[in-house]
């Protein structure tokens, strides 16, 4: 929604900048040039002390001068910003125009496969009415969508998601078309990090956390193993480099405790030494017998939804027996990835997997092939029956929302694994040609 640009001064023809009288001759000196005259009052028709014709408050001027304060107050509303954000429809654009593929192994087909997505709107007064009256929209105060994050770090959280949706899509793709795929775990991606924790003045969402003291850490499962076996405020090493390539820099910092927070998401928070004093240390027991003992913790959380053998670990693919390259435009998040997974094996296959039909599809896709939640769902739902899809494949829990927006003819599947994906395109006549090597 575009802003308003400046508004122009109006004037109206009782101002007078001190130019000569109208019937004044040639060469004449105005009335500011006469000595004496000083502030005397303006004339009419030339005779000194004549009183001056009333001017008339017309409706041209009413008029004006409403559109002037409509203007003003648009400009100003523009710019004060409200603690909500819209979620709109989108649009669902056939996904091969985002993927690249060598041209001898691409095929064309009469099905495809397309990517849906939201609007994501800041809120400015401005904004706000359209929004509110607007039955497709849904306004969310901040801290729904935010969280405990600032705008840049869920920013940059969201172009992890494209990245890491993108990259999980190339390796499931292949493999399910039987190649197999070099894959190489780098250690542990920070995806987020709680305020006012040890990591937060250290770390960096988007960093991958490789040694701990010295020893590597290749998953975030090793990290947490690591990171359990050291005492509340020990000092502790860690090398770090920028996902996907940055270059290694090592760090020291001193651990935080955990601490029991009712109140608190999840019920427990990570403390700095000598903050959260007000609330008590949390004891862990290992096993049954074993004596319990208080956690350390750095204030760190990983992204998740392919289950905790791969959640929160950053892979280094290749060499890709197939070139293939993943656009976004723009698009930022991890709700693509089921989509991207499905076209790349439209792209490749032979066979027609959409068995002609148009599919849309919403999902996480981690590099196990396990599909994971989305948000927004109800405004995809929207964007996809627009597109005129007749399939739409969701993940499980955003099934019932889907389906009550589906109205009659777009057919609504839950499906949880790539597996599953696969299976129900094959029943609704698509089909799949695996390499034999």
């Amino acid at each position: 929604m575009a802003g308003y640009g400046s508004v122009d001064s109006v004037h109206d023809a009782s101002s007078v900048e001190g130019g000569p009288p109208r019937d004044a001759p040639a060469g004449a000196p105005g009335l500011g040039d006469a000595p004496g005259l000083g502030d005397v009052p303006a004339l009419a028709d030339g005779v000194p002390g004549a009183p001056q014709p009333p001017r008339r408050w017309g409706w041209r001027q009413t008029l004006m001068s409403f559109l002037a304060l409509v203007a003003v107050a648009a400009v100003i509303s523009y710019f004060i910003q409200l603690p909500y954000y819209a979620l709109t429809p989108g649009k669902a654009p056939a996904v091969s125009g985002y993927i690249t593929v060598p041209s001898a192994q691409r095929h064309s087909h009469k099905g495809s496969v397309l990517l849906v997505y939201v609007e994501l709107t800041q809120m400015r007064a401005l904004y706000y009415p359209f929004f509110w009256l607007d039955s497709n929209a849904a306004i969310y105060p901040s801290g729904e969508i935010l969280g405990t994050e600032t705008t840049a770090q869920y920013a940059t959280e969201g172009e992890i998601d494209m990245s890491t949706a993108q990259q999980a899509a190339s390796v499931v793709a292949l493999q399910q078309l039987g190649y197999k795929v070099p894959l190489l775990k780098l250690g542990a991606l920070v995806y987020g990090i709680d305020p006012g924790t040890p990591a937060a003045a250290a770390l960096q969402v988007g960093e991958v956390i490789s040694q701990v003291d010295g020893v590597k850490v290749p998953t975030w499962l090793s990290l947490t193993a690591k990171l359990q076996t050291l005492e509340p405020y020990a000092t502790v090493h860690l090398t770090v480099f920028a996902y996907p390539a940055g270059k290694p820099r090592t760090l020291s910092l001193k651990m935080g405790v955990i601490r029991a927070t009712p109140a608190a998401p999840g019920g427990y928070t990570c403390f700095p030494e000598g903050k959260g004093t007000r609330y008590t240390v949390y004891k862990y027991q290992a096993s049954k017998g074993a004596k319990p003992r208080a956690l350390a913790c750095l204030g760190v959380y990983p992204q998740g939804s392919g289950g905790p053998t791969v959640d929160g670990t950053a892979f280094k693919v290749g060499p890709l027996p197939v070139k293939v390259n993943l656009a976004s435009e723009g698009i930022v998040g991890p709700s693509a990835g089921l989509a991207f997974t499905l076209g790349l094996l439209q792209e490749l296959d032979p066979a027609d997997l959409t068995g002609g039909l148009k599919v849309a599809a919403s999902g996480t896709m981690s590099i196990d092939g396990t599909v994971g939640d989305v948000g927004g769902i109800a405004q995809k739902t929207i964007a996809v029956r627009g597109a005129g899809a007749q399939v739409f494949l969701v993940p499980p829990l955003e099934y019932p929302v889907a389906k009550s927006h589906a109205g009659s003819h777009l057919k609504v599947y839950a499906v949880s694994t790539i597996t599953q994906a696969v299976r129900i395109l094959e029943s609704l006549g698509g089909r799949i040609k695996r390499i034999s090597a």
